[in-house]
């Protein structure tokens, strides 16, 4: 159960190959980092071509009981307390389509789980951002305990 805690977006994700996901984005202009690029190629970047709705809920970690350096894994667990799940890998890009109208400044992480890889440099998830009038899609790596910003909140499925 999830506490109470209020539905940020109702999303639709699923009915499109990554192939035409990736050309969206690019048609709406969304910038990426090179760790996104990473996370487009990895097979955990695969939407369904089934299309559902899912219910989003946007959290900071203050919420989850987390101060600073924490680590992914613990936010993960604090969530799952609270009844919240991570979301597929592939969900951040259709949130940055849904979410055209994010106003500037703190990010937003889309609380995934790491894909499974061997090598430890390699990108760890999705986060959103406007900043400086450009919309992001950047990939992000988290290994072990990390400092985050303070205005940082998580997105996670209800």
């Amino acid at each position: 159960m999830s506490l109470g805690l209020d539905t940020f977006k109702e999303i639709s994700v699923g009915g499109v190959s990554k192939e035409q996901l990736i050309q969206r984005l690019v048609a709406a202009g969304i910038q990426f980092n090179a760790y996104a690029k990473l996370l487009f190629e990895h097979p955990a970047f695969s939407p369904n071509g089934i299309p559902k709705r899912l219910s989003l809920v946007k959290i900071k970690h203050s919420d989850l009981g987390l101060q600073n350096p924490y680590s992914l894994e613990k936010a993960l667990a604090e969530a799952s307390r609270l009844g919240l799940r991570p979301c597929p890998l592939y969900l951040a890009a259709f949130l940055r389509l849904d979410y055209l109208d994010q106003p500037e400044g703190p990010y937003l992480t889309v609380a995934s789980e790491p894909p499974p890889v061997s090598d430890v440099n390699y990108p760890t998830g999705f986060y959103i951002r406007n900043f400086e009038n450009a919309l992001w899609l950047r990939g992000y790596r988290a290994v072990g305990d990390c400092d985050h910003p303070i205005g940082n909140e998580f997105i996670f499925l209800k």
